[in-house]
């Protein structure tokens, strides 16, 4: 029985997917640890191998939270409340000294 197109589209998918992508990460990692190679070419390698591996485009919640002049009203809010919590019980909020105390 012959394959649809559906199905052989499929197969290649996978091989794209798994021995595709090997071949080209180590393709691309030759190329960044050959000190011949020109450098922009090993840039362009090193940009494809941290974007495969998801390291260009971190999201706030992957990675360090956002700085506050990044964040809304509410965000600032949020984060400020959940400060207050990992903090309870840790700060005297009696305490008057100061930083120079």
């Amino acid at each position: 029985m012959t394959a649809t197109a559906a199905e052989r589209r499929r197969a290649l998918l996978e091989k794209i997917q798994t021995d595709g992508a090997e071949a080209a990460f180590a393709a691309a990692l030759e190329v960044c640890l050959d000190r011949r190679a020109p450098a922009p070419a090993r840039a362009t390698c090193a940009t494809t191998i941290l974007r495969a591996g998801g390291y260009l485009n971190i999201k706030p919640e992957d990675g360090a939270p956002k700085e506050p002049h990044e964040m809304t009203a509410k965000e600032l809010e949020a984060r400020i409340a959940e400060l207050r919590r990992a903090t309870a019980g840790t700060v005297d909020e009696n305490d008057q000294s100061g930083v120079f105390d």
